[in-house]
């Protein structure tokens, strides 16, 4: 499998061809103890830098950055999936309407996937590429701004990789349309949500304790009598897994929608979260729970405990918001919460 060094020669004949430009928005480097280092007018800093170097390195720490959130939800999804189904449990993706399952895997390792553990070799391949690559930024390695921008090629080769793996295995295990030119559509704006209801919003990019919602809802017969409705991918992934689900639209929404009070719980995941969401959930008496031990809030960890207890706590308003890291229960807890609120807001 491909590591930095292995596409440098091409890389570097598409950098020739296509030279980078650089508009410096710092003329600091501030990434060690030994600055900070002014870069300007052609200075270099204390470890040797210059400004073309510093502005490519920060590129490759952004794509590193994005990969690693990218390839965190793979991982953190993948385990579930493999907790609850299996090793063994295999990957469909549309069956026979679909040639070539896992294009951008099989192009880029060599590995045909046939099952959900197959994916883990994927992903421990992806995992040892972003260890080194952000290992070049640290100060006293890379130097050459055309190497930091194959590095960059490289981790947007792993960043595909890694958001194939997690939609693959989500598709496949959450039953997900495949292929089918005659998928369901789906509500789409901030108008299309009924808040005479419940409203139960969840944001973010890991779906499962969306679908803990969507599948207490459906055991206990309540879909009809709550709103569920997102912001973000957990939106889309859920209306791919529910037809009642809703989307509200996209990051750009967010603060609108919240601010609007329409939601009488919010859930969160992990990514694309605004990091002020408890305190604007409280501005309008809305229940916070975070689902991630990514994005925990400062939210005591109410994981533990019982269920009627934590909705107790949370009804009353003993608490503005709790950390519940088990998908199923925080499905349960929202939707008790959101229609014992609801009728007070």
């Amino acid at each position: 499998m491909p590591d930095i060094a292995s596409l440098r020669e091409w890389d570097k004949r598409l950098l020739k061809r296509y030279r980078p430009f650089y508009l410096p928005f710092c003329d600091l480097c501030c990434l060690c103890t030994f600055g900070k280092c002014d870069l300007s007018k052609g200075k270099r800093g204390a470890c040797g830098i210059d400004m073309g170097g510093q502005l490519s390195r920060i590129v490759l720490l952004s794509c590193c950055i994005g990969a690693s959130t990218h390839c965190g939800h793979a991982r953190h999804m993948l385990d579930e999936l493999i907790e609850k189904y299996g090793r063994d449990h295999p990957l469909d993706v549309g069956g026979e309407s679909v040639y070539l399952e896992a294009p951008i895997i099989r192009l880029v390792t060599g590995i045909k996937p046939r099952t959900l553990g197959d994916l883990e070799d994927v992903l421990d391949y992806c995992e040892t590429e972003l260890v080194h690559l952000l290992s070049c930024v640290h100060t006293g390695q890379e130097g050459d701004n055309l190497d930091f921008e194959s590095k960059v090629f490289h981790a947007g080769m792993i960043d595909h990789v890694v958001m194939e793996v997690a939609d693959i295995a989500q598709v496949s295990a959450f039953g997900s349309p495949k292929a089918d030119p005659e998928a369901h559509l789906v509500e789409l704006g901030m108008g299309v949500i009924d808040s005479s209801k419940p409203v139960i919003l969840v944001i973010g990019h890991n779906v499962p304790p969306a679908i803990g919602v969507a599948d207490y809802l459906a055991k206990a017969g309540l879909e009809d009598k709550v709103e569920v409705c997102g912001i973000c991918c957990t939106a889309i992934d859920l209306s791919r897994y529910s037809r009642k689900a809703k989307i509200v639209g996209p990051i750009s929404f967010q603060l609108r929608f919240v601010r609007s009070g329409v939601a009488d719980v919010i859930m969160v995941d992990e990514q694309c979260i605004r990091t002020d969401i408890l305190q604007e959930a409280q501005k309008v008496n809305a229940v916070l729970i975070t689902t991630h031990y990514k994005n925990l809030q400062g939210l005591p960890d109410r994981t533990k405990d019982p269920v009627d207890q934590i909705v107790e706590d949370l009804v009353e308003g003993k608490l503005p918001g709790a950390a519940i890291l088990d998908p199923e229960k925080a499905g349960e807890v929202a939707v008790k919460v959101a229609m014992q609120i609801a009728p007070k807001r």
